[in-house]
């Protein structure tokens, strides 16, 4: 991996001579007897993006709980903004006095509420008397905000019509709004997650543009790329305590970062070879073949997989490609299409989810907690859930549950390996490859995944992409849905890259995260 190339901020050296904004000193938090969080210290500094990371547990997520006054801090620590000490448990309002706000992964918008409701909820302006909200002043106040992130969004549009791109600049507007331009900090908490691939560098420029003004920045995130490219500097946890302070981000790489992060040193993924693609891939002896595949997006689709091949399908929003997995699992209700399973064919939409099932198919969906997961059963009842019938009541007594559980720790690295814990006590890397071994001991001929690492921390996305091709090297076929280049590049034998509906480009070599980015969203020929 090489150097992630240095940030475009304002200066050579953002923040290097500019005093803390917000500062952190001896922070420590116990939930009973757990101490989650050890002494930490931590800066950001005005006009610098400062990265901050860590493993799931690491403590990151009660950092930011503290900050924005969700979670008191023990005695004895400090959080100031400006120079000025903070109560303890952080109170709201001196958040908004003292220009410390937060995006979160979620956005937080009320999605049946206007851009104008949105941005002002909580700050309306009233008349003196009558106490009527003065709609002109308000529709004016969001404008400005608006036009501060170089946006013509309607205010009058309800949040529900707009795109994601256009929603995380809602959530941008009304947390910065009450900040003077140039001042201030916000917090981006894990915030890239709801945006897809193709609108992050917008999402990027409009960071580098807050920094560029004075303001501080702080971004939380599991992707390390993104870190390497947008932050000056980088404080890392591990196990609640800070394993490295105020580095800057350019004397890192991904591989270094990963080991701070894990606390050891290790071997990333690197890109497939095309030498090493499967030699049968594209022979007629295909495991899976789908043809005159349709959906909301998908506009007659054909695709063959052949056995121990990785296809990797990607594309930006809208162009289908995160629909097919569901439609080829027999589980999206707009799908339509014939399928055929090592010569079984079968027909959408009229075919069940369990015929498909029946005949090897296994599904591994995006939202592994509504879709995926029960995750009040636990781990072992998850795992073990579609071999149960088959195995009998009587089995149900027998070892056969914790010879699998065993089984999927020692393929995976399930943490804790704890198999009568409930789902929901594990991290959601540790969730994801339950949900992943669960269909993987099923002894599928066909994978179906969409998007499998995201929301993971590196060590469990190394795991899962280790898992996934293990498992076609053992025959199975793999069809993957994602916007992680570097996932793709790391795993697949050829990547279908979609647009408008369509198959719009075939990558068979330089499976690169440049050449697969290059493809999904090409540069425009300018005309004359």
């Amino acid at each position: 991996m090489t150097k992630a190339t240095a940030p475009s901020t304002a200066t050579a050296e953002p923040g290097a001579s500019r005093p803390p904004w917000v500062s952190v000193r001896g922070l420590s938090k116990t939930f009973g007897p757990a101490q989650v969080l050890r002494d930490v210290d931590f800066t950001a500094r005005s006009g610098e993006i400062h990265g901050l990371v860590g493993q799931n547990g690491s403590g990151k997520s009660t950092l930011i709980k503290v900050l924005s006054g969700v979670h008191p801090a023990d005695a004895g620590s400090a959080v100031e903004i400006d120079g000025t000490r903070l109560a303890n448990p952080v109170r709201p309002r001196e958040l908004r006095e003292h220009g410390l706000a937060f995006v979160h992964q979620d956005l937080g918008l009320v999605e049946e509420l206007t851009v104008l409701e949105n941005i002002r909820l909580g700050q309306y302006s009233a008349h003196r008397l009558s106490r009527r909200i003065d709609w002109r002043t308000e529709r004016s106040a969001a404008r400005q905000t608006l036009e501060r992130l170089h946006s013509d969004i309607d205010t009058s549009r309800l949040v529900s019509t707009l795109h994601p791109g256009e929603k995380a600049i809602v959530a941008i507007g009304r947390a910065l709004q009450n900040l003077l331009p140039g001042t201030g900090c916000v917090v981006f908490d894990e915030s890239t997650r709801a945006l897809p691939r193709d609108l992050l560098p917008d999402f990027y420029a409009t960071i580098r543009r807050l920094a560029a003004t004075g303001t501080a920045i702080i971004l939380v995130s599991h992707r390390l790329d993104e870190v390497l490219a947008l932050t000056d500097r980088v404080t890392v946890l591990q196990d609640g305590r800070v394993v490295a302070g105020d580095r800057e981000t350019k004397t890192l790489t991904e591989a270094s970062l990963a080991s701070l992060l894990l606390g050891r040193e290790i071997e990333l993924l690197e890109e497939r070879a095309p030498a090493q693609a499967p030699s049968h891939a594209g022979h007629t002896a295909a495991v899976l073949r789908a043809r005159g595949i349709h959906g909301e997006f998908l506009r007659g689709v054909d695709l063959d997989v052949a056995p121990g091949e990785v296809v990797g399908i990607t594309g930006g929003a809208n162009s289908g490609h995160a629909e097919l997995p569901a439609i080829l699992a027999g589980v999206a209700a707009k799908g339509r299409g014939n399928i055929d399973i090592l010569g079984r064919a079968f027909t959408l939409p009229s075919t069940r989810p369990g015929q498909l099932i029946a005949a090897g198919v296994a599904f591994v969906p995006e939202d592994r907690g509504q879709e995926g997961l029960a995750v009040e059963l636990s781990a072992q009842d998850n795992l073990t859930l579609p071999r149960a019938r088959a195995r009998g009541r009587l089995m149900l007594r027998s070892g056969w549950q914790a010879a699998e559980f065993r089984e999927a720790v020692a393929m995976l690295g399930i943490v804790p390996a704890k198999r009568n814990l409930p789902c929901s006590s594990f991290s959601g890397g540790n969730q994801q490859k339950i949900l992943l071994a669960k269909w993987l001991l099923n002894n599928p001929e066909v994978v179906l995944l969409n998007e499998p690492t995201q929301a993971v921390d590196v060590g469990a996305r190394i795991d899962i992409l280790r898992a996934i091709r293990a498992a076609a090297d053992r025959g199975v076929g793999v069809v993957l849905a994602s916007i992680e280049t570097q996932d793709l590049a790391a795993v697949c034998d050829r990547v279908l890259v979609f647009r408008d509906g369509v198959v719009a480009a075939e990558l068979t070599t330089d499976l690169s995260p440049h050449t697969i980015t290059a493809a999904t969203y090409p540069v425009p020929v300018a005309a004359g």
